[in-house]
């Protein structure tokens, strides 16, 4: 494994390493007195969920090690976890990716072009009985045989019998390019992504070009851009550190807002990521809590695991406080766990350098800032004087729709927030006829 992932890195810009939690003066001494971290010279607040977010991190895993030692459920004293499925703090630990490490990426050629025409293939479903289906049916994924009648031959029988071809947890609407069909879009799609990504990954200087490079394709929103490219980073055909970029989905942007509240602003979503990754053993040793991180050198959270986790710590916070039921699970319906299988390519001494490209960018530079799709709004309210939207965002689950502030919406999308306004109108007056 790479030393930088044994370290935490040293070279973001704008982040202390250390943390710079001061604690004020309480008005009772009943009270935790409240905490101020201070990033770019600017102040900003955590909320008791912040600690949250690092116990629940120790618990889940905490839970994983337990389980992965092969001990008798429960693997952990939170009832929380025992009865709820939450994903693994380390990404690279879940189902999918040991997959698609395992079975994806290193069964195979090793020609880079096709490890990348697998990973892209794999990702665009993220279905693992969908990928299983066309290795049996078709036997030797290549790039080099690959022809859009072949693949349609394996996947229209199953569309037809209604077969679910996409996981549930990647909703992915394809644009219309010629098909009816979700997946023969999509398979257009992957072609598009073929002729070029090879290329781009052999000479992409910086990994944010990269993921800028898959925003201007066809349905490649924020999400699955992001995904896409930590699935690549799994493989040699780019070799990045992964302390170079962080991409702030809608998940963890609703984990930030738990632990910072509603007035953190959005230019410090990635700088306040960089700091939790660079302080994050400060923080478990101030909460008193055992962390134990992954593998055998015992690696840290990286950048991609504190958004990660941020997602999950939205879903625990919405479970904890009644406003979610989540997903209920017993340890019975845990199914064992193959050796883990951790990538190959992290090995690699050219992942040691970190290449930010400017700090404007480290920052989340204002061309990538809103580049998520309003699907529709769907309902208001009002909190301390302010309209808030209920947004609901295309590509995206109902649970992952997010409140957000109209004056922000205006900008961003005024469209959307004008025909939300006309149907509430319309609907108030055509009550005011009956």
């Amino acid at each position: 494994m790479s030393s930088s992932r044994k370290r935490v890195n040293e070279e973001n810009e704008g982040v202390s390493k250390r943390s710079k939690i001061n604690h004020a003066t309480s008005e009772s001494e009943d009270e935790d007195p409240p905490m101020a971290l201070t990033i770019d010279n600017k102040v900003v607040a955590p909320t008791p969920h912040f600690d949250t977010f690092w116990k629940f991190a120790a618990d889940r895993n905490s839970a994983h090690i337990n389980r992965r030692k092969g001990l008798p459920a429960p693997w952990t004293d939170n009832e929380v976890l025992n009865t709820h499925r939450f994903c693994n703090v380390y990404r690279v630990l879940d189902r999918a990716s040991q997959y698609l490490i395992r079975e994806v990426i290193e069964k195979g050629s090793q020609e880079p072009v096709e490890v990348i025409f697998r990973v892209v293939l794999f990702s665009t479903f993220t279905k693992i009985k969908t990928y299983q289906h066309l290795l049996k049916r078709i036997r030797s994924l290549t790039w080099a045989t690959y022809t859009r009648d072949k693949y349609e031959g394996v996947l229209r029988p199953l569309y037809s019998r209604g077969v679910t071809l996409y996981t549930g947890s990647y909703i992915k609407p394809a644009a219309n390019l010629g098909y009816s069909e979700n997946f023969m879009n999509h398979l257009v799609i992957l072609e598009d992504l073929m002729e070029e990504l090879p290329e781009q990954l052999a000479n992409a200087k910086f990994l944010v070009d990269v993921y800028k490079w898959l925003l201007t394709k066809p349905s490649m929103g924020e999400f699955t851009a992001y995904q896409l490219l930590l699935n690549l980073s799994y493989t040699s055909a780019m070799n990045f550190s992964e302390f170079d970029f962080v991409a702030v989905g809608l998940g963890a942007r609703a984990g930030l807002r738990q632990c910072f509240g509603e007035s953190l602003p959005r230019s410090l979503e990635v700088t306040v990521i960089r700091w939790m990754q660079a302080t994050q053993y400060d923080h478990f040793e101030r909460l008193g809590l055992s962390f134990d991180g992954l593998g055998s050198n015992r690696a840290p959270l990286m950048l991609c695991d504190i958004e990660h986790t941020l997602c999950e710590l939205d879903k625990y916070v919405r479970v904890t406080t009644g406003v979610s039921r989540g997903r209920p699970y017993t340890p019975s319906d845990a199914e064992p766990l193959e050796p883990l299988c951790l990538p190959k390519a992290w090995e690699s001494c050219a992942r040691e350098k970190c290449r930010i490209k400017t700090k404007k960018e480290a920052n989340w530079s204002t061309d990538l800032v809103e580049k998520y799709d309003v699907e529709s709004i769907i309902a208001h309210k009002v909190v301390k004087g302010q309209t808030q939207l209920r947004v609901r965002w295309r590509g995206y689950t109902e649970e992952d729709n997010t409140w957000e502030p109209e004056s922000v919406l205006v900008q961003d999308a005024p469209l959307a927030v004008e025909s939300y306004w006309a149907m509430v109108n319309s609907n108030s007056a055509s009550s005011r006829n009956i």
